[in-house]
């Protein structure tokens, strides 16, 4: 490497990157901790990282540290937050940069100078070196407007719409597909005309526990405006829980690869319910 051409006489304040990492399976969400093997701070559980080597960035740096404290590689990380408190290290003047990733959870070792690396349930988190609880709540902020991480919790917390539906609760819709003539003779739309107060002759909106969304005429560009009329409803009427079936995905003849993505702003409405199909679809997106 280059010697530098300048030497300026003011003090220099040490740099390290640190990883929050999020893990998930079906079930959970946790965060990544290893245990400090060295003072400041021996025992402690705190988040992977260490000081920047002045040939690497950040995001290089937390990738090494990662890896030599955890074996955790190939991860995608992104930058959240600079951390530049005077006093938060005892050691000397430190700024750290952070990083967050999302994996699946994985077996991890503590290695290097961390004695051990386990993965913490959010709500199980112990006290945490430095000013490391801090950086938590700014990582959870953070990777909760992560596009991934709200696929995830929205496929770990939602019940999917049932295959099969033969009875609701008070407030539950059956939400169908229709024809705009609310001609109610096969499929969903009879289902929801028979057992769920589907009005004939009613193509469109809230009938009874039912919901129709009209799937028999024109493509999917003109579905759509219907689906978005139907999201602003159920956003407006919380008290409801809409149950949304494979709607053109029957006798309209869509494949749920042309459907699912029409439900994209549904996924974050909590009470909206989606087809698994959907869901994966739209995950994958």
């Amino acid at each position: 490497m280059e010697d530098f051409k300048y030497c300026y006489r003011y003090p220099h304040p040490a740099v390290t990157a640190d990883c929050v990492i999020f893990g998930y399976d079906d079930n959970n969400i946790k965060v990544l901790l290893v245990q400090r093997g060295k003072e400041p701070f021996i025992g402690k559980w705190a988040f992977p990282g260490g000081f920047m080597n002045i040939d690497e960035t950040a995001e290089q740096c937390a990738l090494r540290e990662l890896e030599e404290e955890t074996g955790l590689k190939d991860i995608k990380i992104e930058q959240f937050y600079t951390f530049t408190d005077v006093n938060r290290d005892p050691r000397e003047r430190v700024i750290t940069i952070a990083f967050y990733g999302i994996v699946k959870l994985s077996e991890v070792k503590g290695n290097d100078d961390a004695d051990d690396a386990q993965w913490f349930l959010l709500n199980n988190i112990p006290s945490l070196a430095f000013d490391h609880n801090i950086m938590l709540e700014k990582a959870i902020k953070s990777v909760e407007l992560n596009s991934d991480y709200k696929k995830i919790k929205y496929n770990m917390e939602t019940r999917y719409t049932p295959d099969f539906i033969t009875d609701l609760k008070n407030d539950e819709i059956f939400v169908f597909g229709s024809n705009l003539e609310g001609m109610h003779g096969g499929g969903a739309a009879y289902i929801a005309y028979e057992k769920f107060g589907a009005i004939w002759g009613q193509g469109v909106g809230l009938q009874g526990q039912s919901y129709g969304i009209p799937t028999m005429h024109g493509g999917v560009n003109e579905i759509k405006h219907y689906i978005d009329e139907f999201i602003d409803f159920a956003k407006s009427h919380k008290e409801l829980k809409f149950l949304v079936t494979r709607i053109g995905c029957g006798i309209a003849g869509f494949r749920d690869e042309e459907m699912a993505p029409l439900f994209k702003d549904a996924i974050d409405v909590e009470n909206i319910t989606l087809p698994k199909s959907f869901v994966n679809i739209i995950a994958t997106a």
